[in-house]
């Protein structure tokens, strides 16, 4: 018989959770020049909005299914960039009167189940303080485990990571994942190469290879096709690419 068992002390105690559903239209602004008076989990279901963060001078844009954590008293401008945009709000505070330094500044979240934890709240729930705090702590824990066991130094990084593991089919160019890093293109790059060993386009290629094969191993794709779909548009750098993976795995 096989026995695990783990106890462990919850550091992070919610009061007061609260949601709310806002629909606006294109270029209405609400600035909140102290911050609010709570944190924040705020969810585009459709549309866009920009972020604006004096305190770092800081720019944010926040599209459909990505999830942007705020601070409590942190000054911010939110603009709304398209008309009819809908955006769902998880409001919290917290018991603690110093709360950890990793929710001391903005967050973006991009992983896919965030869209499930906001998709989860409905009319029936909403009021329920215990499923929304549920929700605050599932997406506490999405913060957590994207900026667990990396350097300080690195962090800044994180965001174009969490880019290229999603949206790794995309041929943005290097300069548009530095911004998203709030970094120049020179700086990225050379954090980049020293935190994963590789160029951001190595780091991308590689992670299209894998998925390439997972499309292949299904049997319902060519291999021009399932090189297409993970965003290699040209097929001589393709096998460039592919011949030089496969020849370092093997």
């Amino acid at each position: 018989m096989e026995d695990i068992r783990f106890s462990g002390n919850l550091n992070l105690k919610i009061t007061t959770p609260g949601f709310v559903s806002v629909v606006r239209d294109k270029n209405f602004a609400f600035p909140y020049a102290k911050g609010k008076h709570f944190f924040s989990f705020i969810f585009v279901v459709r549309g866009a909005l920009e972020y604006r963060f004096s305190k770092d001078k800081k720019t944010l844009h926040l599209d459909p299914e990505c999830a942007l954590f705020i601070p409590k008293d942190y000054p911010y401008v939110a603009t709304y960039l398209k008309d009819n945009t809908k955006i769902c709000i998880l409001n919290f505070d917290l018991e603690e009167k110093t709360p950890p330094e990793v929710l001391s500044s903005p967050i973006n979240l991009k992983a896919p189940e965030i869209n499930l934890i906001f998709n989860s709240i409905s009319f029936s729930n909403m009021s329920n303080p215990i499923f929304l705090a549920s929700k605050i702590y599932e997406l506490l824990y999405h913060i957590d485990i994207q900026t667990i066991n990396t350097p300080q130094k690195y962090k800044k990084l994180l965001p174009a990571i969490k880019e290229f593991q999603q949206f790794y089919f995309k041929n943005e160019k290097i300069s548009y994942y530095s911004t998203l890093c709030n970094v120049s293109e020179s700086c990225f790059r050379r954090l980049f190469k020293e935190y994963t060993g590789q160029s951001p386009i190595e780091y991308r290629n590689a992670i299209r290879i894998t998925n390439l094969k997972r499309l292949l191993s299904s049997g319902e794709f060519k291999i021009n096709e399932a090189a297409y779909l993970v965003g290699f548009n040209n097929m001589s750098f393709f096998y460039e690419v592919y011949n030089k993976y496969k020849n370092q795995s093997e």
